[in-house]
């Protein structure tokens, strides 16, 4: 399983516990028949070292839309009190400081009040891979944090570089994102000049993490197109379309749309002052050996 933080869904199984789970009830199947079926696509998960990850998804989700079951409630609090999942932060500085605290928001969660039942409604048919390859689109910073970090009301530039197929068959949009901000919109011309922006924390690359260094994934995102509010249509000014480079390791990394200003902006000034090895037109590699402060 792939773990990339401490938050409850920072990893592969919660995320798609959940999403599973409120696909079988926006489909109106019951409560009941939902979570049956959600128990059947991961029965690989009972008796795993993942399987609280299982029924803390389950928890937190069916407390939110009012449907907790009992069964359910009593497995997930069972584990938050073994501490289940723990042992993925053995290693680390804190031992799991931050997944603790994770825990005990979940366990205050589930024994409080569970608000009432709410309609889940059959979702729109949106288009979600709303971009061609090679189209390139200036990106309006315009959030308060984005005003706390200086980059309120400039532009960014963002091309898509391929397709990849997500659960249930959807095609999202690869991007790489050039490494530069603009007061006003800008135009294609000099692009192949910028270097191009990694898209994951530098701290990443510091020598205790050598073995999670892959050059050309992280350079790229997929983004998910999950509702069709995520998408801010206005923020985005198309430019042209021009021949992106090849970079064909798609980045394990899934952002939202809706999660443009904060994760995009702090991608930005992360790697400010930080200077890597480029090679060729488009600069979509570096080598993290050579990360260092300018």
């Amino acid at each position: 399983m792939g773990t990339w933080g401490t938050g409850l869904y920072a990893n592969d199984c919660s995320g798609d516990v959940r999403d599973t789970y409120m696909k079988f009830l926006q489909e109106q199947l019951s409560n009941k028949e939902a979570y049956q079926k959600t128990l059947e696509k991961f029965h690989e998960y009972i008796g795993d070292q993942d399987e609280p990850f299982l029924w803390y998804a389950l928890a937190d989700t069916q407390w939110k839309v009012g449907r907790l079951i009992s069964e359910v409630k009593e497995k997930a609090l069972k584990w938050i009190e073994k501490g289940g999942g723990l042992e993925n932060w053995e290693e680390s500085a804190n031992r799991g400081a931050g997944w603790k605290k994770t825990l005990e928001k979940l366990k205050e969660k589930l024994e409080s009040p569970m608000p009432p039942e709410k309609i889940i409604k059959k979702p729109v048919e949106f288009t979600r891979n709303p971009w061609n390859v090679g189209d390139v689109y200036a990106y309006q910073f315009h959030t308060e944090v984005t005003k706390e970090r200086g980059l309120f009301g400039k532009y960014i530039l963002i091309q898509k570089i391929g397709d990849i197929k997500w659960c249930d068959g959807w095609i999202l949009s690869r991007i790489h994102v050039f490494d530069s901000v603009f007061n006003e919109i800008p135009t294609l011309d000099g692009l192949s000049d910028l270097r191009l922006l990694p898209l994951i924390d530098p701290i990443h690359y510091k020598d205790e993490y050598k073995h999670m260094w892959d050059p050309m994934r992280d350079m790229n995102a997929n983004m998910v197109y999950y509702k069709k509010s995520d998408y801010k249509q206005k923020m985005f000014t198309f430019i042209g379309n021009r021949v992106c480079p090849a970079n064909n390791k798609c980045s394990d990394q899934y952002p939202f749309w809706s999660e443009m200003d904060s994760w995009l902006s702090e991608c930005y000034i992360s790697w400010q002052n930080v200077e890597y090895e480029t090679i060729g037109e488009g600069l979509y590699r570096y080598n993290p050996v050579t990360v260092q402060k300018k």
